[in-house]
């Protein structure tokens, strides 16, 4: 596969299709995960190519949204029933592997699974949630100039560890906040809560 042909057609896609905004945030994902994997020995294209496609199905109608999901091979979880939103993980690797080709199946299981996050994940699986959470616009890491290299001094498991934990923490308080499925199965597997 040619990453660098694959990656410039997928920027060049996510810039048409996406605001402005949501853009500026896939690229610095797309710059985190990439690093998190350097950090780890692990394949950089593949990770820039996972950041800056993670949403490409994000600002789609939710109906749309729905059917490409429904059928593709994944399932629909009753989280994602209660909020479309939670479904651009899956919807996102299910039209890359349709319109662009990509195969991999490490690629469309990091990006599939993105938004709620995965206890079998591998580097790149995790990389990818570490990036999309942390990555240097959100306003946590803006706040603390040391952020990223105190982030950076963890392994990609404790970085992970990390991340799952102050994420619910945050989020568990926020009115209407709706837990997925698959990320309370992470949480209860890593004992961050019952």
């Amino acid at each position: 596969m040619n990453y660098d042909k694959l990656i410039e057609e997928i920027k060049v896609y996510c810039e048409a299709h996406l605001s402005e905004k949501r853009f500026s945030h896939s690229l610095r994902v797309a710059e985190m995960c990439s690093e998190i994997c350097e950090l780890s020995g692990y394949d950089t294209k593949k990770a820039y190519l996972c950041g800056i496609a993670h949403d490409i199905c994000k600002e789609l109608d939710h109906d749309e949204m729905k059917k490409m999901v429904e059928e593709s091979e994944y399932k629909i979880t009753p989280s994602e029933l209660q909020k479309i939103s939670l479904m651009h993980g899956k919807a996102g690797a299910a039209f890359l592997k349709k319109h662009f080709g990509v195969e991999d199946s490490e690629i469309l299981y990091a990006i599939a699974y993105h938004v709620c996050g995965r206890s079998d994940f591998g580097v790149l699986g995790k990389a990818l949630y570490i990036a999309d959470k942390n990555e240097r616009g959100r306003p946590h890491v803006k706040k603390d100039p040391d952020f990223v290299k105190k982030l950076y001094s963890k392994s990609v498991d404790d970085m992970f560890y990390y991340t799952l934990k102050t994420s619910y923490e945050y989020q568990v308080n926020k009115p209407g906040f709706i837990i997925m499925d698959d990320t309370m199965e992470v949480i209860r597997a890593l004992g961050i809560a019952e």
